[in-house]
């Protein structure tokens, strides 16, 4: 039974046999044969998986398409099979369905802030940008005490110009094992900034240009390193709030840990009785904080912010000594 089994023509063989039977008909080669059904089949899947994706086109309603082709991650802004083939490979997957069953899972992993009303289809665009930046990174593997070691270098930067601290600091991190990636913010995103380990000696920081101010960014860095530092490779986070609140209380208590790591990294605890009376100054000149920035060598801007959350100084006030980021 095996033996007769054994023998019996694979669909293979019966087509190997029907075009060597068409060869001695015609005269041509059974290879050709082969070659002209291989052709035939693929066109024939190629016409259903457009017939598929066709039913599928309006799924691109649900992105920012302006934005994707100024990203070159679409041609146009058309709404056709083409581009949604080409968000699907961006994606790396071969549906919608499975893209959003990738993304709930995506969604779960990440531990969010607070729950604000943003375009779910963009902030998984946005991350995708991240993690596809940051594993083309090439990192030494993570290694915590010399990131700790790092945090003061980091804050220097601070004094930097734009084009100096976004060359230095993916360099610096890329050392320590943090793949760190600047991915400018998509419309309703909400997004300041990401964490998400890789691989166990790997992890991506990605951080936005949401609040277009340097001691917004600055914050959600150090508060980003706050994660990586302090809870843990399994976690993963993903920070859409107004995150230079140091003293507001979240849910998560890891949120308030970042916030106050962020904090004491930016003002050092040697640093917070200077601050204090320069706070309780009346009628607190803007020539005042850029001595006392000096003195703790910080970014002028980065003090203003402080005040304004401390309610020193009114969010109008200050503003001309804080410098603008813009990612690109």
């Amino acid at each position: 039974m095996t033996i007769a089994h054994a023998h019996q023509p694979t669909v293979r063989q019966g087509e190997w046999r029907r075009h060597r039977c068409a060869e001695r008909a015609t005269g041509v080669s059974a290879g050709l044969w082969n070659a002209r059904e291989a052709a035939w089949r693929t066109q024939l899947a190629r016409e259903e998986e457009e017939k598929a994706l066709s039913e599928h086109v309006g799924w691109l309603d649900n992105f920012p398409l302006r934005e994707l082709t100024s990203r070159n991650i679409l041609r146009d802004g058309s709404k056709n099979v083409r581009n949604l083939r080409q968000l699907l490979d961006f994606f790396g997957v071969a549906t919608p369905e499975v893209a959003e069953n990738v993304w709930l899972g995506y969604q779960a992993a990440f531990r969010r802030s607070t729950v604000l009303s943003r375009n779910e289809y963009a902030t998984a665009t946005w991350l995708r940008l991240a993690e596809r930046e940051a594993r083309k990174q090439d990192c030494e593997p993570y290694n915590r005490a010399a990131l700790t070691a790092l945090l003061p270098r980091l804050r220097e930067l601070t004094l930097e110009e734009q084009e100096i601290w976004t060359e230095e600091l993916p360099r610096l991190c890329a050392q320590v094992g943090v793949a760190l990636v600047f991915v400018p913010a998509l419309t309703k995103t909400n997004i300041s900034g990401a964490t998400r380990w890789l691989n166990s000696d790997k992890v991506m920081v990605a951080l936005s240009d949401r609040f277009k101010t340097d001691d917004q960014f600055w914050f959600s860095l150090f508060h980003e390193l706050a994660h990586v530092l302090l809870h843990g490779k399994r976690l993963t986070f993903m920070d859409d709030r107004d995150n230079l609140s140091p003293t507001k209380q979240h849910e998560d208590t890891s949120e308030d840990e970042a916030n106050a790591f962020a904090a004491n990294v930016l003002l050092p605890p040697q640093f917070i009785a200077g601050y204090r009376k320069l706070a309780a100054t009346r009628y607190l000149p803007l020539a005042a904080i850029e001595t006392f920035a000096h003195t703790a060598g910080i970014a002028s801007g980065i003090v203003v912010g402080r005040l304004q959350h401390d309610r020193i100084y009114d969010w109008s006030q200050g503003n001309s000594l804080k410098r603008k980021v813009t990612l690109t």
